[in-house]
């Protein structure tokens, strides 16, 4: 994951002018904003780079992504645990012990089919528009014994995935990956894999933490990448959007303004 810009300092109840009491579910509908928010353009030259998780955001709110790509005002972020981003290096350092090798890492032998790349790339990006381009990361790739490619990307979880149903935001994920690497002239393999880690139960903790290993695989489709981008592009280059009535960050701000 790419680190965030410092967020700014602004007074976001002038960009949020939205009823003091909106109705969950009902369209809510802008009054004329006080200020009006500037854009801040990208240094000359260099384009503006989307990922799968602006992309997402962009679905949930279109004003909050609008706010966040072209003014750099970030929706406020709560307590976050580091753990995972912990669990992720550690993972990733497990994988590379077998990186060069004909041989999978024992925890996911048996459900994978190929060999990790090597070298692993692990960013990757294209042009879009002349302004705009689509990035993103891969936590880790498989190449088949055909030569094609297909995406990983692990997840921690705090149960058994198996008994819940997919996250959207997943799905889009594993195809943006199967996007980019189309993109960079690496053939897929139409699949994608999500490698779940979870705790799992244990009477003797004190021998060692037991976790649990769950191998998800989806079907990708690139094509269903670049109309969503475009789709998020118009939505910066149009005016700033109404709230969304089931954002939590917009329906905040309308509820503050009335103190």
């Amino acid at each position: 994951m790419t680190s965030r810009p410092k967020k700014s300092v602004a007074n976001q109840s002038t960009l949020f002018p939205v009823p003091k009491k909106p109705v969950k579910g009902t369209p809510i509908k802008a009054r004329k904003a006080k200020t009006v928010p500037q854009r801040v353009p990208p240094l000359p030259g260099k384009k503006t780079w989307l990922s799968a998780t602006a992309i997402e955001t962009s679905r949930r709110c279109p004003r909050c992504f609008w706010l966040q790509v072209n003014c750099k005002i970030y929706q406020p972020e709560g307590i976050v645990s580091r753990l995972a981003n912990r669990f992720d290096g550690v993972i990733k350092r497990y994988f590379d012990l077998y990186r060069g090798t004909d041989a999978l890492p024992p925890m996911v032998a048996g459900q994978l089919d190929g060999r990790l790349e090597s070298p692993f790339q692990e960013t990757y990006f294209t042009n879009i528009t002349e302004r705009y381009g689509f990035m993103g990361k891969l936590d880790e790739c498989i190449i088949r014994a055909d030569g094609r490619y297909t995406p990983v990307d692990h997840k921690t979880a705090s149960s058994d995935p198996t008994k819940r149903e997919l996250i959207p935001a997943y799905q889009f994920q594993l195809d943006s990956y199967a996007f980019l690497l189309e993109q960079n002239r690496k053939p897929t393999t139409g699949i994608g894999h999500l490698i779940y880690f979870y705790p799992a139960e244990g009477e003797k903790l004190h021998d060692g933490f037991p976790m649990q290993i769950t191998v998800k695989t989806l079907s990708t489709d690139p094509s269903r990448v670049k109309p969503r981008v475009l789709e998020a592009i118009a939505v910066l280059e149009g005016s700033l959007p109404i709230p969304s009535p089931e954002c939590p960050f917009c329906a905040y701000v309308a509820t503050v303004q009335d103190f």
